[in-house]
């Protein structure tokens, strides 16, 4: 149980994180206050992340007016998969590389897909690990865009 001890849950301030996108440009979480933002770990080679992308894809072009921002922190894998794999699903939203796995490791990732709901305080408003519908997504998206700013 000791090692759960900053395991981020509901209610905490996501972790600040800085990572290339694939245009190199550094982006980091916390510029995005003020905006609802989903942070999904994920791999080329992981089934169920390539399953709920196009899910995700239809979240972010469904909630353009709430400004909501995608982040999708790939762990350790090249600029060329990550770039031929939003190419292949048509995905608009921002993929970030995590070379290292240093973002999962701080998220406490420990299977693909872990995704995090954050409001526009910065906060957490869901953690699901595992495979989302869209139901769950439209779900978790009406907390975090009615959480008190």
């Amino acid at each position: 149980p000791g090692s759960n001890i900053d395991l981020l849950e509901v209610g905490d301030s996501a972790h600040n994180f800085y990572l290339p996108d694939l245009d190199g440009n550094i982006v980091d979480l916390e510029s995005f206050r003020g905006q609802p933002v989903i942070v999904n770990f994920w791999a080329t080679w992981c089934a169920p992340c390539r399953v709920e992308m196009p899910a995700l894809q239809a979240a972010y072009e469904a909630h353009q007016e709430d400004d909501l921002v995608i982040l999708a922190v790939n762990s350790q894998e090249s600029h060329q998969d990550v770039t031929d794999f939003f190419a292949e699903l048509g995905l608009t939203f921002t993929p970030l590389l995590d070379y290292e796995g240093e973002i999962s490791n701080l998220y406490h990732v420990f299977n693909f897909p872990s995704t995090y709901f954050i409001d526009g305080t910065g906060r957490v408003t869901a953690v699901h690990r595992g495979l989302l519908s869209s139901e769950q997504i439209e779900s978790y998206l009406a907390a975090t865009l009615n959480s008190p700013n």
